[in-house]
């Protein structure tokens, strides 16, 4: 069951923030650097291979078996990629866009939380601003 109708004016204005959001240059400037990195094969290969030695990291140490070498490995590795433009860009563009996904979800949450707007200093700290046991 849906908990709004689908004529509700909270969801007409939903749509108006993700119809700003998708406006935004910040939306289109990390889009851009996605679509980049998207197009380039060698990138997706290098970032692949490093998530993939991040779920070998992940399992030896679920072992107990993670050595300074794994890690120093890992750390290496992360370096190159990062000396990537293409990679280090679509890094950066997935980290952008999920935090704006986050302070919106956020500001949502503690409005309705507060029965009001957040002030700023409502919106700092942990998971969830404090009281939940959560930080």
């Amino acid at each position: 069951m849906e908990a709004l109708s689908p004529n509700s004016a909270v969801l007409d204005k939903t749509r108006e923030l993700c119809s700003l959001i998708l406006q935004s240059g910040e939306y289109r400037d990390n889009i851009a650097r996605i679509n980049a990195f998207f197009e380039d094969e060698p990138s997706q290969q290098a970032y692949r291979d490093f998530s993939e030695l991040g779920e070998q990291m992940q399992r030896k140490q679920d072992a107990g078996q993670l050595t300074q070498a794994d890690i120093d490995g890992y750390e290496a590795q992360f370096a190159a990629l990062r000396e990537n433009p293409l990679a280090a860009g679509f890094m950066d563009a997935e980290k952008t866009l999920n935090g704006i996904v986050s302070q919106v979800s956020k500001m949502v949450g503690k409005s309705l939380e507060l029965g009001r707007i957040p002030e700023p200093e409502d919106l700092q700290g942990g998971c969830c601003g404090g009281g939940c046991g959560c930080g």
